[in-house]
């Protein structure tokens, strides 16, 4: 049986200030149903244009019988309506929906959009791979754990499926089903999309539960690490079939386990990687731990913060110090890591005030850092934030999920104390006073070590300003 796997075209697809990144979750949901012995394509939109007819070609090239589709939150309409195309072409094609906004409102996005026939939320290897099985037989799917679906009428939710305890039971993932194109942009901030990059995970899961962060819908608050050996193993075969450029660690936060940090970074050292990034937290590292990151070939590290004000940082469940943010950065640059880049929410906290922006402000100002995201909140479906700000009536009645987008419109939502347009001035305001500083644009023009990384910097400065003096990110 054929199953086509689909992440529609975002809304922002091609905008060079943001980062894109491959579709890892499809790479893994199709290595695993490939296991199972379903013939699987991946059609990735975000890479490749989109367009009715080329989706119609796929659906008469690949003939499948189930279409899934994973959706983040401003991607659902687009995903939606390629759903609907699916089932006029083909009125037997299954269409199954997950991903992050699914995750957030299981009922309500299949009640919302009639197109799609089943829904996976939780983790979707088992659960999407039993549902194709049942399809592929004709066998009544209704107690599956893990799926919402259509019954009398109605919207039935199971009961959820334990998360896979054994990480390394999941086959690597299918890259070869992954197109070769790079996307616009970036990987990440500094390492641009023109560097051939791969994308590996060693862990899943985050135990701390930021008020904003949806993470914990697909994953709860536990951490499951994959075997050393095991990742060892994929990157020599990523090296021999895929050669890189660049490792990006896509795990949401890599040093949570310290001695295990190190490990990888030997793994990193044996196997002659040279260049990699990830992303973690303040309270996760240490002077020698930074050190041991850079000789191993470490070229950035982006600490998530949100708030240089301790309050809000309490309020929104960060369980980090402003103090530790000091250390951690100014370790990293002693630690001689090229990029260190600091993540900040306008409005993280409803609550948030003035003062307590003027100390983000403060903290952007005060520390080394080579880039910093600045950006207004957005109240993601299944957070605690979106319960909040949806129960003080913050978030507008129009607001579509098309809006739920960090940068490039206007939010239509507010906090207690700020307007959106207030909301955005401010994070205006912050990233003008970062960047457009003449002692930050020497500093950033004396590392540059290439022409690409040069032309990389002068496209990323003219992507900056666009937005900043017109507002548009395209």
């Amino acid at each position: 049986m054929n199953i086509l796997l689909v992440r529609p075209p975002d809304p922002l697809q091609h905008v060079t200030l943001l980062s894109h990144t491959k579709p890892m979750n499809l790479a893994y949901l199709a290595a695993y149903l490939r296991r199972c012995g379903f013939e699987v394509f991946i059609a990735d939109f975000e890479t490749s244009p989109y367009s009715d007819s080329s989706l119609l070609s796929i659906l008469r090239e690949r003939a499948p019988r189930v279409v899934g589709i994973s959706c983040v939150t401003p991607t659902i309409r687009n995903g939606a309506a390629i759903s609907a195309l699916a089932k006029e072409y083909d009125r037997n094609i299954v269409t199954v929906i997950g991903g992050p906004h699914a995750n957030g409102l299981p009922e309500e996005t299949l009640e919302e959009f009639r197109a799609f026939d089943y829904l996976v939320y939780g983790e979707g290897e088992v659960t999407f791979a039993e549902l194709c099985r049942h399809i592929m037989e004709g066998s009544a799917c209704t107690s599956l754990q893990g799926l919402v679906l259509r019954e009398d009428g109605s919207i039935r939710k199971n009961p959820p499926r334990q998360l896979i305890e054994t990480l390394d039971s999941i086959p690597f993932p299918a890259r070869d089903l992954i197109q070769a194109q790079n996307p616009t942009g970036h990987s990440t901030r500094g390492i641009p999309n023109r560097l051939r990059s791969t994308e590996i995970y060693t862990s899943r899961g985050c135990p701390y539960g930021c008020s904003f962060c949806a993470i914990q819908t697909t994953f709860g608050s536990r951490v499951r690490f994959r075997g050393i050996g095991y990742i060892e193993e994929e990157i020599r075969q990523v090296m021999r079939d895929f050669p890189f450029d660049h490792l990006v660690i896509a795990d949401d936060t890599f040093t949570l386990a310290r001695d295990r940090a190190f490990e990888l970074c030997d793994v990193f050292r044996r196997n002659g990687i040279r260049s990699w990034n990830c992303d973690t937290r303040v309270n996760g590292v240490s002077r020698d731990l930074l050190k041991y990151m850079a000789e191993s070939g470490c070229q950035k590290v982006a600490f998530g913060v949100e708030s240089g004000s301790q309050r809000i940082i309490d309020r929104i469940g960060k369980k980090i110090r402003v103090d530790q943010v000091r250390e951690a950065v100014r370790w990293a640059k002693e630690a001689g890591i090229r990029q260190i880049e600091g993540n900040f929410i306008i409005g993280s906290d409803p609550e948030e005030t003035a003062e307590d922006v003027a100390m983000t402000e403060q903290l952007l100002k005060e520390l080394p850092w080579t880039f910093v995201s600045v950006s207004v909140i957005v109240p993601y479906p299944g957070t605690p934030v979106y319960r909040e700000m949806r129960e003080k009536g913050l978030i507008a009645d129009d607001a579509d999920w098309e809006d739920f987008v960090m940068f490039g419109k206007y939010p239509k939502w507010r906090t207690t104390h700020f307007p959106s347009s207030d909301l955005i001035n401010m994070q205006k305001r912050l990233t003008r006073k970062f960047y457009l500083n003449t002692s930050y644009i020497a500093r950033r023009l004396m590392a540059v070590r290439s022409w690409g990384e040069m032309k990389y910097w002068f496209s990323a400065g003219a992507a900056y300003l666009k937005w900043y003096l017109y507002g548009r990110l395209r």
